[in-house]
This record gives structure tokens, sequence and C-alpha cells, in this order.
């Protein structure tokens, strides 16, 4: 039975939502049901935090997300429900707006368009072409095999790339990205949008929330998705990170690397 004295109510923790490993966190995997019915896209767009998880509790795009008056017991835990709000139905630009923790542009005059992450290895830009993002993501994995593929490890801010590494055919996407939302121990929670046949520019979609656990072969993003029914067995998954964001023109050159900053006094002494 629901209680409530003097404050907000407290329930049971639902029956689908999957809790890491930690539990730490909690969410509804896509596809699942409570009572016999499928779960709601927008309950499906929760992410539940233990209230033992420190600030900040997870990583989000501008605001904090609304959060439930309704608290969640399972056992000797408590559990808060942030309500993570309608995006942009477009991979690529939902994961960079998690990266920056804040809305970027959708809308660009002409020919113009945006960059906004790069490349954990290399340090490169990602998005410039689909030949360049191919020939970066193999450069990350012969530069540093140990951090693509399973073992990619992207921490919250960052995020997971599987990248396609033939040129993609109808109705195939080049790539796909997972921003990472919250972490518990090798478990990642990511925050995902898919992208529709055309340009997305309204922020009219709920996200998907999924769970992978890094280096592990049968539960890893990269094991999720680099197979024939998805971006193939030679994709390669690496993680971005944010940078910019910077606005150009179609054909222009791609941007340099970013310039190292002088090291600090601490750094230089590690």
């Amino acid at each position: 039975m629901p209680s409530k004295i003097g404050g907000p109510s407290t329930k049971p923790l639902p029956s689908s939502v999957k809790l890491t490993d930690g539990r730490n966190y909690g969410i509804h995997p896509e596809g699942s049901k409570e009572g016999g019915k499928k779960v709601p896209k927008e309950k499906g767009a929760s992410l539940y935090v233990n209230t033992r998880v420190a600030d900040p509790k997870f990583q989000h795009v501008g605001d904090t997300p609304s959060r439930s008056p309704t608290t969640y017991t399972q056992g000797k835990d408590t559990f808060e429900r942030y309500q993570l709000p309608k995006g942009v139905r477009d991979c690529a630009h939902h994961a960079e707006e998690v990266l920056h923790g804040a809305p970027l542009p959708t809308k660009h005059v002409g020919n113009r368009y945006a960059l906004a992450s790069k490349e954990k290895v290399t340090g490169e830009v990602f998005g410039y072409t689909n030949a360049d993002n191919q020939g970066l993501s193999k450069a990350a994995k012969e530069k540093s095999p140990r951090t693509v593929d399973h073992r990619a490890d992207p921490r919250p801010g960052e995020a997971y790339g599987i990248i396609r590494q033939e040129e993609p055919g109808k109705g195939q996407s080049p790539f796909h990205f997972a921003p990472v939302v919250a972490r518990d121990g090798t478990q990642t929670v990511t925050s995902e949008q898919t992208a529709g046949t055309k340009d997305a520019t309204a922020r009219n979609t709920y996200p998907t929330m999924d769970m992978y656990r890094v280096g592990n072969t049968g539960e890893s993003f990269h094991s999720r998705y680099a197979n024939k029914q998805g971006y193939g067995e030679d994709a390669v998954t690496v993680t971005t990170q944010k940078w910019g964001p910077k606005t150009f023109n179609e054909g222009d050159p791609k941007p340099e690397l970013d310039a190292n900053p002088r090291p600090t006094k601490k750094q230089r002494t590690e």
C-alpha cells in the first residue's frame, strides 16, 4: 500500500524497473511491461536514482529534469524518479547535447552545419564526413585497441559511438551514438535517440533508456550493434567527448585538432 504521512507518497519500485548491480540506478528497458501493458514512452524515459547517490546524480541537458513527488522503495533502498524531457530525433545531436549538458542549435541557414564532439583517443573532431568518421575510428583502434569496441569505456558526459565501416545502404545509418548519463561500476546507463528519415529539428521525442556493461562481450554496447543486423561485424565502437561547438559551411576544411593547453604545475610534477 502506498504511504503518505505529511509529505510525498512512497510506493514499491515497479517490477519493470531494471537496477544496476550496485543498485544506484534503475531504468525501464525498452519494451518492458507493467500489468501486461507496455510501459508508455514518457514513463520509459525515466531514471530512478538511489537517494544515497551524491550530486551531481547524473548527466542531463540543461536544468535538472523534473523529479516525481513519489519515492520508490525496494528492500532497504529508496529511489527518486527523474523524468527526462523530449529531445531531437537524432542520435548524434542528442548525444552532443548530453555531452555539453545544454541544448544546441538544431537549425542552420543554407549549407551551414555544426560540429560539437570529438573522438577520445585521437582527439579528432567527429562528424565531418562518413569517410572521415570511418578513418578516425580505425585510427583510434590502431592507436589504442584496448579502449575501443567491447572495451569502450565512456563516463557520464561522454558517449558510445559505433561507426559503420562501409557506406550505408538504403535505410541504413552510418553510425549510432549513445550518451552516458550515469554509471555504476562497469555498467553505463544511456539516454538514446534514433534518427528518422529526415533531419530532425523539433524536440518532440522521448529518449530510450538503456544499460550496457563495459568489457563484457555479451552485454557491451559493441556486442549490441556490431553484427550483421546492426552496423556490421567490422564496425568500430569509440568514445566521444564534447568539442566546440563550432559552425561551418559545407565544404570547409576539417577543423584542426584542439591545441594542447599548457600543463599546470601539478600536472608537470605527476
